[in-house]
């Protein structure tokens, strides 16, 4: 009898130590997926900072940037993107805007994609929502100049949507008031 209640006692510390391997999977899994989210904050945030100092924090500083960028999103830049930039920028700066300074973009090295995002992102609830139609047209007009509308544009095209605050879904019908294309 002895070796029974010792063999049941023995039993139950072995579950006891048996349920606690899947808690501590559990707070691993927890704790991995908590620092990965601060570290990509963390690196949003970064990549926020280095795009407000290479802009000045300025809206029409950083649609320059962001429709530069997009130009060069193809792998390939054209004179007809290059208008398309100086007219959008003309309408989202104004008309005092010297033209010079879209040729003098194209040749610093600029910012990436993910840092103009974050920029945007970051800051959407500072900028009008009249900026942020002005900057998604100026977006449409560079990425269609060149006649194509590719994959890669369009899913830029939906990350700038996303980033300043507008629905993804809603998002073809207020593209679609910008052109007279099929946008989805």
């Amino acid at each position: 009898m002895m070796f029974f209640l010792a063999q049941g006692a023995s039993d139950a510390g072995g579950a006891q130590a048996s349920s606690g391997g899947p808690v501590i999977a559990l707070f691993v899994i927890v704790a991995a997926l908590g620092l990965w989210f601060a570290l990509r904050t963390f690196i949003r945030g970064l990549q926020a900072s280095k795009t407000e100092t290479a802009t000045g924090g300025d809206f029409s500083g950083y649609a320059l940037e962001a429709l530069v960028n997009a130009a060069k999103l193809d792998g390939r830049v054209n004179e007809q993107e290059k208008r398309a930039i100086a007219v959008a920028m003309r309408e989202i700066a104004g008309e005092t805007f010297d033209a010079g300074k879209v040729e003098e973009c194209f040749t610093r090295q600029g910012l990436n994609k993910a840092e103009l995002i974050s920029f945007l992102a970051a800051r959407s609830g500072a900028f009008s929502r009249d900026q942020k139609v002005a900057l998604l047209r100026a977006l449409m007009s560079v990425f269609v100049s060149d006649g194509k509308f590719e994959e890669s544009e369009h899913g830029a095209l939906m990350d700038y949507t996303a980033a300043v605050g507008f629905d993804r879904e809603g998002a073809p019908q207020l593209l679609r008031s910008f052109t007279r294309g099929s946008i989805t």
